[in-house]
């Protein structure tokens, strides 16, 4: 285990100096050159340093341990974004504690769990349309001093929009309309001028996308599936967003038994990037989410809230993945990241 003994020792510096620029809110009395700051993190990047941060919370009578909300739903967007949460944090030395749920009742619980067990700072996703005390609970935290960082509010529909005023609150969200019009802009390179959409409950993402469509000219509308056959007649090629992988691949259903090739004469691109794309047939263009990196954002932006210094609401920006459904190549099988192609 490196200590910060060990890191003054290789570089000739007085432990004091190391522990200052290492420390995340240190004495604002206590300057330290920039360059050597960042000589001395470096360094200790190198040597595998790890702060004992719960050591120092308990000397001051708290806890390091960061609480996080996440939905009890097993797939790639959840999985990587636990991922991204638990390298953070165990970069940065912060305890985790994970609690799965769907509802306001999950989410009452989750807070009651804040409520009764030390902790620095909360990482959660909306619950849905809360109940006033929920509501209540939630902004009582907040107003009480509680660091809370809400994740993907925007994709996730929440339906209780005025508790984002409170200013105690910050958000991370993955740019939907951002990736909506990525989607866009990549069928009509494809030389689709006319383009269809299908949405269930995602207004946002279908939004972006008619709007960039129809400002590059394209001929845009809701997806119809009996007008296709004339559509592909009329413009040899027909482009087709999904503001979701599952409305996605029931589209590839209904298009694999109406005799049309999709990736050439039908284009169909999706959004969010599940594992399935890869391995449906034909695989499946889809925008992805990189929610790997959000949790690490997210972790940084919280610790950063723990230690006293501002942040505001971000956007992470999404990237397409290009396969066979819009005339790209098949993945090779557990290889992702050569597939990427970013706009």
């Amino acid at each position: 285990m490196v200590r910060l003994v060990d890191i003054a020792n290789e570089l000739q510096l007085n432990v004091s100096v190391v522990s200052r620029a290492l420390n995340p809110a240190p004495d604002r009395h206590a300057v330290i050159k920039a360059e050597t700051r960042e000589l001395i993190r470096s360094t200790a990047a190198k040597m595998g340093y790890r702060p004992n941060r719960q050591a120092a919370f308990l000397k001051k009578g708290g806890d390091a341990t960061l609480l996080c909300y996440l939905p009890g739903t097993a797939d790639r967007l959840v999985a990587d974004l636990m991922f991204g949460i638990s390298e953070a944090a165990a970069r940065e030395g912060f305890p985790l504690t994970f609690f799965n749920g769907n509802n306001s009742n999950d989410f009452c619980k989750f807070l009651e769990q804040a409520a009764n067990n030390a902790h620095s700072g909360l990482l959660t996703y909306p619950p849905g349309k809360m109940d006033d005390a929920t509501r209540r609970a939630f902004e009582k935290y907040l107003e009480q001093g509680g660091k809370a960082l809400m994740l993907n509010a925007v994709s996730n529909a929440l339906q209780d929009k005025t508790i984002f005023d409170h200013a105690n609150l910050v958000r991370l969200d993955v740019d939907d309309a951002y990736g909506s019009a990525l989607a866009a802009e990549h069928l009509y390179r494809q030389e689709c001028c006319c383009v269809r959409y299908h949405t269930n409950y995602l207004p946002l993402r279908a939004d972006s996308f008619v709007n960039r469509s129809m400002a590059l000219g394209m001929d845009c509308a809701v997806l119809d599936f009996n007008e296709l056959p004339k559509l592909v007649e009329k413009h040899h090629k027909v482009g087709i967003f999904a503001t979701r992988d599952a409305d996605g691949f029931n589209i590839l259903n209904r298009l694999s038994g109406m005799g049309l090739q999709i990736g050439k004469n039908v284009l169909l691109v999706s959004f969010d990037d599940h594992n399935q794309c890869c391995l449906s047939v034909p695989s499946l263009s889809s925008v992805h989410q990189p929610t790997r990196e959000e949790g690490r954002r997210a972790v940084e932006k919280l610790i950063n809230m723990i230690f006293g210094k501002s942040e505001a609401d971000e956007t992470i920006k999404p990237y397409l993945m290009v396969r066979e459904s819009t005339g790209g190549n098949r993945p090779e099988p557990g290889i992702r990241a050569s597939e990427t192609i970013i706009y």
